[in-house]
C-alpha cells in the first residue's frame, strides 16, 4: 500500500493521522513534512507492525524511544514512566524558588528519565543529585544527562538515601513520586508504565508520607507533583502550599522552611 493508503486506513481504524505520520517518518528517517509530500511512496510493511502496535495502546513515547519535554527531546525507554505535561509545571516552580533563593544544589528524588533534573541543570545552571530504585531509571537519566552534557551525581536507592552523607547541604528537594491509589483501574496505556512509579498504597500517600517522617527538611525547600484530590490531605501532613496546575486541579505541593 501507499503511505497515503496506509494512512487513511489506520485512522478509520482509529489511530489519530497525526501518530500515523510520526511513526511512518520516523521509520523512514524523514521529516513528516517529507512523508507529506512523497505520500505515494509504497510503505514498508515493518511500518505497519509500528502502527498496529501503537493502536493496541502501546505507548507512542515507547515506540519512538523519545519524549518532547519543555522544548527538548529526552530518551525514554519501556520500564521507565512516561513524563506529562503537569510535570513541566513543577519544574518551572522549581526554577522559580531556585533563581528567588538563588540555590545551588538540589536533589531529585525518583529521577525516572531525568527530565526534571537536567531540565533544571540546562534552565538555571544548578547541581542535581539524583535517586531511583530501579536500574532501568538510572540507565536512562544518565543518557539524557550525558545528551546534554550535564554534570550531575544519579544513585541507586530509595528517597535521598544514597545521599545521607551530604543531605545538610541541600537546598531543595524535587520529586514527582508515585501517587495513585492502589485501586485505580489505569487505562491500558498506561498499563505498559512501570506499576512501582505510579502507585503509592490505599490513598496514594505512602510516599509522602514516608519522607516527611524520615527527613528534617529545616532551611530547605521542597517541591513534590501531588495527585489532584490529595491537596488538603497533603496540605494538613505538611503544613505546606498546595498550588494548581494549568487545568485549575490541585498539582504541586510546596513546603518551603526558608521562610
Amino acid at each position: 500500500m501507499k503511505i497515503s493508503e496506509v494512512i487513511a486506513v489506520y485512522k478509520r481504524k482509529g489511530l489519530p493521522e497525526r501518530e500515523a505520520l510520526i511513526l511512518i517518518a520516523k521509520y523512514l528517517r524523514k521529516s513528516k513534512e517529507y512523508i507529506l509530500a512523497h505520500d505515494d511512496m509504497e510503505c514498508p510493511d515493518e511500518v505497519l507492525k509500528l502502527l498496529d502496535k501503537r493502536l493496541s495502546g502501546y505507548p507512542l513515547q515507547y515506540i519512538l524511544g523519545e519524549v518532547e519535554f519543555y522544548g527538548r527531546t529526552f530518551y525514554i525507554s519501556e520500564g521507565v514512566l512516561i513524563p506529562r505535561w503537569e510535570t513541566e509545571g513543577l519544574v518551572e516552580l522549581a526554577i522559580k524558588y531556585i533563581k528567588e533563593y538563588n540555590l545551588k544544589n538540589l536533589i531529585d528524588i525518583g529521577l525516572g528519565s531525568g527530565i526534571i533534573a537536567v531540565t533544571l541543570a540546562l534552565e538555571t545552571g544548578v547541581f542535581i543529585y539524583g535517586t531511583d530504585v530501579s536500574k532501568k531509571a538510572l540507565e536512562v537519566a544518565r543518557k539524557n544527562a550525558d545528551r546534554y552534557g550535564i554534570k550531575c551525581d544519579f544513585r541507586l536507592g530509595a528517597f535521598a538515601d544514597p545521599f545521607v552523607e551530604i543531605w545538610d547541604n541541600i537546598e531543595m528537594v524535587v520529586s514527582n513520586p508515585p501517587y495513585v491509589r492502589s485501586d485505580v483501574k489505569l487505562q491500558k496505556e498506561l498499563s505498559y508504565e512501570p506499576p512501582e512509579a505510579l502507585f503509592a498504597g490505599p490513598e496514594g500517600l505512602d510516599f509522602y508520607k514516608e519522607f516527611f517522617k524520615k527527613y528534617k527538611i529545616d532551611g530547605k525547600i521542597v517541591l513534590m507533583e501531588i495527585g489532584h484530590d490529595q491537596g488538603n490531605a497533603l496540605r494538613e501532613l505538611t503544613g505546606g502550599k498546595i498550588i494548581k496546575d494549568l487545568a485549575g486541579k490541585d498539582r504541586y505541593l510546596v513546603v518551603n522552611r526558608k521562610e
